[in-house]
């Protein structure tokens, strides 16, 4: 077979795996690139740009009664003690995702360390199939070799039942 055959294919069957010698990958852009989750943001999924506002805005210039002032005090402090347990709520689930990061990265290198080594693997079956190849004519030759001793065996066999028969053939 050419090298340009070996190399780009020609008429082959795939081997296991669907796997052949040309070089090409099943790496799918779109796959390496998508989200982990739904919920995930990126530049692609920006999620919700919502915000928080907890009593209207004061449009214009007003006088308030002492009753609204004590009320918008309550307020005021519940929602500080809020925005502090909300402030502790995102950190948590900041270290939460950090941490969901380290597994993801640690998993991905592990699977490059994986692929890395079913190359090396492959590369080691590779040399041993070379290897192999490399015997046959050695392989033929003892063959050849047996076969020769075989028909001269059988035919010295031949001569020597036909000595004892009488055979003249």
């Amino acid at each position: 077979m050419s090298l340009q055959l070996r190399l780009f294919g020609g008429g082959q069957s795939a081997g296991k795996l669907g796997t052949t010698n040309d070089g090409g990958h099943a790496i799918d852009k779109s796959k390496v690139l998508a989200a982990t989750d739904d919920q995930a943001l990126s530049p692609m999924r920006p999620g919700s740009f919502d915000s928080i506002r907890s009593v209207p805005v004061i449009d214009s210039p007003r006088y308030a009664s002492k009753e609204e002032k004590q009320a918008m005090n309550k307020l005021a402090k519940e929602k500080e003690q809020g925005a502090k347990y909300a402030k502790g709520v995102y950190r948590a689930a900041a270290r939460i995702d950090t941490a969901d990061t380290k597994v993801h990265k640690a998993h991905y290198q592990y699977k490059g360390v994986v692929a890395a080594n079913e190359l090396r693997k492959v590369k080691a079956t590779t040399t041993y199939a070379k290897g192999l190849h490399g015997l046959r004519e050695g392989y033929a030759k003892q063959g050849l070799r047996l076969d020769k001793a075989d028909s001269d065996a059988r035919t010295r066999i031949d001569a020597i039942k036909a000595k004892l028969t009488g055979d003249s053939n």
